[in-house]
């Protein structure tokens, strides 16, 4: 039977934290092409963890411990869900493209009870439900607070790409537990991967397309500093962390309080007003996330326990 180390799920928890703001910093860093943005989030988030891991002593031994298998599912596992997350807000309704993007941790839940050594608890499951209907309704509560009609050409290729982040992102995290023997300092050479990957494609699609410069505001230099350092620097340890050696079925769960949370920041940090829709969303997230958390799993029935050989 797999255990679960609470200190690994709460150090996961803490990426969720830093994922919330996510949006805060992206609205602070508009002006930069996606790609380029990821280009640039991700060096900085790459250079934060070399010079960490070489004052540390641990980049030979990170790099020896490291297989390459998980090199390039790490690398490729940043890069893809990223791209696909900015083509389906560029080719679908940002409301449909946001609700079926973030199915990463429903998919999650699920996909962790089905693995060998896990069980499924009915908490999960309705907490996971509870929580689902909430992002829902903020997503649309947050849409409806424009005023202004986009006409926008919407094709299949969003959608596709939408379910293709929730897919990717979902997948990652339940197949990184076959390398819970890999250090979570692997990381940096997933970011690595990432960015060499962000900055070719910056250069074959945007730099192609429109003229790029370097020439921000401080603000904007401030925001990419931050996106390196939280939701694309420390947030990916704490979670490669979490996900190797904590409640992955819980972690999926608590995941949805990450939009709650984002809606909070932009609420208090910025000019944005919140609805009356986002402060049940909020709730309902919150309440999903704290049933989830609060009522455990149940200990396995007896007869699965002979069939295991527990």
């Amino acid at each position: 039977m797999t255990t679960h180390s609470p200190q690994a799920t709460l150090i996961g928890s803490i990426a969720i934290l830093l994922w919330s703001s996510l949006a805060l910093f992206t609205t602070q860093a508009n002006l930069v092409p996606p790609l380029l943005l990821l280009s640039l989030t991700f060096g900085v988030a790459s250079l934060l963890f070399f010079i960490v891991y070489l004052i540390k002593g641990e980049l030979k031994s990170s790099w020896s411990k490291t297989p390459i298998s998980a090199i390039v599912m790490g690398g490729l596992g940043f890069y893809f869900y990223h791209f696909c997350y900015f083509y389906a807000f560029q080719h679908a309704p940002p409301v449909e493209a946001g609700l079926i993007a973030y199915l990463w941790p429903l998919l999650i839940v699920l996909m962790a009870g089905m693995t060998k050594g896990n069980s499924l608890s009915w908490t999960h499951l309705v907490g996971a439900v509870i929580a689902f209907i909430g992002t829902g309704i903020m997503l649309q509560s947050r849409a409806s607070i424009s005023t202004i009609e986009v006409n926008t050409t919407y094709d299949w290729t969003g959608y596709a790409a939408a379910f293709a982040c929730a897919f990717i992102w979902s997948s990652y995290s339940v197949a990184n537990r076959r390398f819970q023997s890999v250090p979570s300092s692997a990381v940096l050479w997933y970011c690595l991967v990432t960015t060499v990957l962000a900055a070719l494609s910056h250069w074959m699609i945007e730099a192609q397309n429109t003229a790029t410069s370097l020439d921000y505001p401080a603000s904007t230099w401030i925001a990419i500093l931050g996106l390196g350092f939280g939701p694309v620097g420390i947030a990916f340890f704490c979670w490669d962390f979490g996900v190797k050696k904590g409640n992955l079925s819980l972690l999926g769960v608590l995941s949805y309080t990450a939009p709650a949370l984002s809606t909070a920041w932009l609420g208090l940090f910025t000019e944005a007003q919140l609805t009356t829709g986002q402060i049940i969303a909020c709730l309902l997230i919150t309440a999903g996330a704290l049933f989830a958390s609060l009522m455990p799993n149940k200990k396995m029935p007896s007869t699965y326990k002979k069939a295991e050989g527990i």
